[in-house]
């Protein structure tokens, strides 16, 4: 008569299979939470960096015309480097010339913009028929020059103001459209080494940007790393045919190697 149960080697077998099956179950497990951790990164990179994009197009084409320009720091940092507009309008009586009156007629559609400000750091600067950025940054002591800043503090009390300019200076050319911009002082975006990109403000004329106020607005760059194939920012001068074009270039790389390539031309629709 034979005894029920199993014998030593038919336990052996099914502890065998059920290992196996167990492996393969985990390892599916496994395998989905990767790609779910894989996807998540993905998504959060790509939100980040359309931000990003988002955020520098829209505050470049609201810039004075040919203001942007890329710096390159000591540090190896590279930044875009732009002034942005307070606000835009025609001019009237205008000084061309070393014995024309220090003051103009500014009349502008907006009823919203701030008071022109003198400040000896973070002052405000008037531009007429600045064609290339080296008429836009450069300081010049007395004579003719693209640029102006305002003796004091200039409030507007309508759409057509007086606007009295800083002593001894007279504007070089006339904008054939007599079109004048104010513009604050500039902003950089700096893509660094270490894979972040900044936003610097507030640290005046002709100054190091890394020296001010910052805010990182993305992560995870590689642009600047040996692995980057292109530099982020590119700027091309204007034409008879064409206002400013900028080319933003961002190369993304998540925790496991994938790479996010971000490639943006932006037009600045301002004419000086």
């Amino acid at each position: 008569m034979r005894t029920n149960g199993f014998t030593l080697i038919e336990l052996v077998i099914v502890i065998i299979l059920l290992a196996i099956v167990s492996i393969f179950t985990f390892r599916f497990v496994g395998l989905g939470s990767e790609m779910y951790v894989s996807g998540a990164e993905r998504l959060k990179l790509l939100d980040q960096s359309r931000f990003t994009i988002e955020r520098v197009t829209r505050e470049l084409r609201n810039s004075v015309p040919n203001s942007a320009r890329v710096l390159t720091l000591t540090d190896g940092s590279q930044c875009l480097e732009f002034v942005p507009i307070k606000v835009a309008g025609t001019y009237y009586d205008a000084p061309f010339a070393n014995s024309a009156d220090e003051s103009l007629e500014l009349v502008t559609m907006s009823t919203t913009w701030d008071s022109i400000d003198a400040g000896p750091v973070n002052n405000d600067r008037l531009f007429v028929y600045a064609t290339r950025p080296d008429f836009i940054y450069p300081d010049k002591i007395g004579g003719e020059r693209r640029w102006s800043r305002v003796a004091s503090n200039q409030n507007h009390t309508n759409q057509q103001t007086t606007v009295t300019l800083e002593p001894g200076f007279y504007f070089a050319e006339e904008s054939p459209r007599q079109r004048i911009y104010v513009g604050r002082p500039p902003v950089s975006y700096c893509v660094q080494t270490d894979g972040k990109i900044k936003r610097y403000s507030n640290y005046g004329w002709n100054q190091t940007p890394t020296a001010s106020t910052n805010v990182v607005i993305g992560e995870q760059i590689i642009n600047l790393t040996p692995a980057g194939t292109q530099v982020p920012f590119e700027v091309k001068n204007a034409t008879l045919l064409r206002n400013n074009v900028i080319h933003v270039f961002l190369e993304y790389e998540t925790a496991v190697g994938e790479r996010l390539f971000f490639n943006q031309e932006i037009h600045i629709p301002n004419a000086p």
